[in-house]
């Protein structure tokens, strides 16, 4: 390898690759929707719906604006009231909580597993109490949450069952994917997910007819039929460009996620033996689709100077998520504090993200295990 090849950045994700591999197929879909006059929801993003939803293997897809109106949408659609009790993850982007007070509930937080940073199930279940109605279970870094266990909990205490699946497009546990076991579950669209827009995106996807068809209400303001309200809703309808450009990569998903979990493959094999480098366990009877390939730092040797050691050769190593749900100044009404949830305060110190997109070569992978362990075991500063 060259020493320019040597130098060569390697960053988290790479959408100008992804839109070269695309070729003009995106550019032509965007100047379909600009000829056609049709800018909001329309046939592009109802193709969308429903080919997405059939390919997670859920009856109905509501597309939505963003990640985060589907996590609002999909509350208010499951029956959520303001003054409900939801039970979720402290460890998490801000969003999956931040959601549950945005619709007016309390986030009611339960700790997480070390060894996956899933929610714990027997931590929810703790977690009830008379005033909760629902479960947020959060899908981390493209791996599912233990839904068998959630569905179970769920049923025995009479709760809602909300699947955040922000992370995880196409992923499977126990033979099930995302939104099978649950009442709904909230797909992200950012750019920078498994299958992202040129933009923002959300969907809530689900089984339940009752529950699409809320959903569509919610989205427009409540309104079944044009300028009649049912009930309060909001204004949260994809743009006709982000449906088709979803169109486009829609097909690509199951090859991208395919060659995600080939490069993880490629790192456990690299951090196999590791005293310093410790990789986030996969769970048994599970597609992880690998959003993120995370690791925990627990040697001597501090994140920060890892991170720094790696980004002195060019690599991008990032941190998702430095501080946890319930230390965030904005959490500070649920009455949470420092020590509350020991795991998810380990992992925020701990983990580190490696570059793990589909468009990275098997060299950059090597590249980048081998900078990590030289990083973690102090050799390269």
């Amino acid at each position: 390898m060259s020493s320019t090849e040597t130098l060569k950045p390697i960053g988290p994700v790479d959408l100008v690759a992804e839109r070269a591999e695309l070729g003009p197929a995106l550019e032509e879909a965007v100047l379909a929707v600009l000829r056609s006059g049709a800018y909001i929801l329309g046939p592009e993003v109802e193709r969308f719906e429903k080919d997405f939803a059939r390919s997670q293997g859920l009856s109905h897809g509501v597309a939505v604006a963003n990640g985060t109106d589907a996590l609002v949408v999909a509350l208010r659609a499951i029956g959520v009231v303001p003054g409900d009790h939801v039970v979720t993850s402290p460890f998490t982007f801000f969003a999956s909580a931040g959601a549950v007070a945005w619709a007016g509930a309390r986030p009611v937080l339960a700790d997480v597993e070390l060894s996956t940073a899933l929610l714990d199930p027997a931590a929810a279940a703790a977690a009830v109490d008379a005033r909760t109605t629902c479960l947020l279970p959060v899908h981390l870094y493209g791996q599912m949450a233990d839904m068998k266990a959630f569905r179970a909990l769920a049923d025995a205490k009479k709760l809602a069952l909300l699947e955040d699946g922000a992370q995880s497009h196409g992923a499977e546990r126990d033979g099930h994917g995302c939104g099978a076991l649950g009442d709904a579950c909230a797909f992200s669209f950012y750019p920078t997910k498994n299958l992202g827009a040129c933009g923002e995106g959300g969907l809530v996807g689900t089984r339940r007819d009752d529950v699409a068809a809320r959903a569509r209400r919610i989205r427009e303001h409540g309104s079944p039929v044009r300028y009649t309200h049912a009930e309060l809703g909001t204004n949260s309808r994809m743009q006709a460009f982000q449906g088709a450009v979803l169109n486009v990569k829609l097909p690509h998903l199951a090859r991208w996620n395919a060659r995600r979990a080939a490069l993880a493959a490629r790192y456990d094999a690299a951090l196999r033996g590791s005293q310093a480098v410790r990789p986030l366990e996969r769970a048994a009877r599970s597609r992880h689709v690998y959003h993120q390939y995370t690791v925990r730092i627990v040697g001597d040797v501090s994140r920060d100077a890892v991170i720094a050691a790696m980004k002195a050769r060019g690599i991008a190593a990032q941190v998702h998520y430095p501080s946890p749900v319930h230390l965030q100044e904005a959490a500070r009404p649920w009455g949470y504090g420092p020590g509350d949830f020991p795991n998810a305060e380990r992992l925020a110190r701990e983990v580190v993200c490696l570059p793990v997109h589909p468009f990275l070569s098997d060299a950059d992978a090597d590249r980048v295990a081998e900078a990590l362990l030289e990083a973690a075991s102090g050799r390269i500063r």
